[in-house]
This record gives structure tokens, sequence and C-alpha cells, in this order.
């Protein structure tokens, strides 16, 4: 992704990895994508906090292991896209980056128990 210009505490760059996070359906009709942001962790002394999820290296193409910050949520052209490194699949890394972006955007669902009529 190019993520520039940014402002503040954004995430940024010119060469910022990115997780693609809007539906296939949504994306084949609209210009724009909704991202998380990624930063690496090589040659850092930067902590993963509770709300982020760790990408070991490989797991979705990437080269070295990365961070998935959901607090930098973004919706950006895709004018902005500057090629695909691979596709997420394991669920297990899915189902906690869904986990996390729900925590983030504070959206709980409640299961349907056999007093609620659903």
């Amino acid at each position: 992704m190019d993520l520039d210009p940014i402002v503040g505490s954004e995430q940024g760059g010119s060469q910022r990895p990115a997780l693609v996070i809007s539906g296939d359906r949504f994306n084949e009709h609209f210009p724009i994508v909704t991202i998380l942001p990624l930063t690496g962790t090589h040659g850092k002394r930067r902590r993963v906090y509770p709300f982020e999820v760790v990408l070991d290296r490989n797991m979705a193409g990437n080269p070295e292991e990365w961070i998935v910050m959901p607090q930098q949520i973004r919706t950006v052209s895709k004018t902005r896209l500057r090629g695909r490194l691979g596709r997420l699949t394991n669920a297990s890394i899915r189902q906690r980056i869904e986990r996390r972006l729900l925590e983030h955007l504070a959206i709980e669902f409640e299961i349907a128990g056999p007093e609620s009529g659903a």
C-alpha cells in the first residue's frame, strides 16, 4: 500500500504492507478497499499490544514477521494498492484478527438463546 501522506500517529509509507479485509463482492464493485495496516518486527523494540495479532513469517506471503494493527483500520482507494504478496488462509489467525477488530470497534453479538425467539 501507499499510505502517504499521513497525519499524526497514522501508519503510513509508500511501501506499507496491509491486509485487505473488505469482502471480495464489495471489492468487485467499488474503487475502495478496507485494510488493516501491518508493521514489521525485524530490528524493532516495539511491543505487541493485546489488541494486535502477530503474523508469523510466510503466513500470508510475508517475508518477515508482521503485526496486524486493527486499531488502524482504514478504507482507501484501490489506486494505493501496489501489489499482492499472498493470501491469509489460516482460519485460526483470521478468527483472532476478526475478534480483535470487533473488540476495537466495540461490536458485540449476543448468541440467540431459546428465550430470544430467534
